[in-house]
């Protein structure tokens, strides 16, 4: 298990990114990327941070960075992505047994209907199907894969390219590999896919310690997306989490997250929203004073 204490500094602060804390393990191709955490692995990490360094919000960073406050000597915060039900009766337990704050950043598309990312489809399509053969010129990657450890290899390659496309429809796309397969029918695992309620959202929301931001309404990387559609993502999402939460949003955190994938002209439009700070998922630690919509933070996989 890796030591993240290590990323913790007196002249830094870091934000951890995590997606879900699963009880059970998984040892097929869903779940190969350690998305999700095995629980014991979560609650020995979590202590381990708490052992070597303070917890913040993100909106105790917030008014540092505005000169309203002090982060403690080696600060972190808890971030997670997306919108599992995990999140909320997994770890936000133990986070709330620990009096660690996070910020969980759900992606409203996927919450409204219960839905599953491409990402996934294409991993339980790999999973429930034997050898596999692929012909997808369109984004290079193209293979046969029998093993474990070839459909892992074929995935990622998949994952890279498709990813680095701006004109790829990634949800097409997931249908176009389930059809060369010849999967028809998608059969969830509880753990992995099933996302938080409405009510769920609300409630955590309502817990002094946790704070509930954006994260796009479909997962599209907002960078992609022509101006229309790029304000068409944020409004709709801001407005279903100001319906549910009742009141203001002001934390976001970019779909994807890497350098290509938000903007001048999406922080401009994330901040015409009332946005006032978005963390990527670009790799590192920052300082106080960083731009708040370049924030770094350090996946917990």
């Amino acid at each position: 298990m890796r030591d993240f204490s290590q990323f913790l500094s007196a002249r830094s602060f870091a934000v951890f990114l995590f997606h879900g804390v699963v009880r059970g393990s998984r040892p097929g191709i869903r779940n190969y990327t350690r998305k999700h955490l095995h629980y014991d692995e979560f609650v020995a990490t979590i202590r381990g941070l708490c052992a070597a360094g303070e917890p913040v919000s993100m909106d105790e960073i917030v008014a540092a960075s505005a000169g309203k406050g002090n982060l403690p000597r080696r600060a972190f915060a808890v971030t997670f992505d997306d919108g599992f039900r995990n999140n909320y009766t997994v770890a936000a337990p133990v986070l709330a047994d620990l009096a660690v704050p996070a910020t969980f950043y759900v992606t409203t598309g996927f919450i409204e209907a219960n839905s599953v990312s491409w990402t996934d489809l294409i991993e339980y399509a790999f999973e429930v199907s034997g050898p596999i053969e692929l012909s997808l010129p369109f984004t290079g990657a193209c293979g046969t894969a029998a093993t474990r450890e070839e459909k892992i290899r074929l995935l990622d390659e998949i994952r890279r390219d498709a990813k680095a496309n701006r004109d790829l429809d990634p949800c097409a796309f997931a249908g176009e590999i389930w059809r060369q397969l010849g999967v028809t029918r998608f059969e969830p695992d509880p753990e992995l896919d099933d996302k938080m309620s409405w009510e769920q959202v609300r409630t955590l929301h309502q817990n002094p310690l946790f704070a509930v931001g954006g994260h796009g309404h479909t997962h599209r990387v907002l960078a992609y997306l022509d101006d229309r559609d790029l304000q068409g993502e944020i409004t709709e999402s801001l407005s279903k989490l100001r319906q549910c939460l009742g009141g203001t949003v002001v934390h976001y955190s970019y779909p994807e997250g890497q350098p290509e994938c938000y903007s001048e002209r999406v922080i401009d439009a994330l901040r015409g929203r009332g946005i006032v700070c978005s963390p990527s998922a670009v790799h590192g630690v920052n300082r106080v004073g960083d731009d708040l919509f370049r924030l770094k933070r350090i996946a917990v996989v």
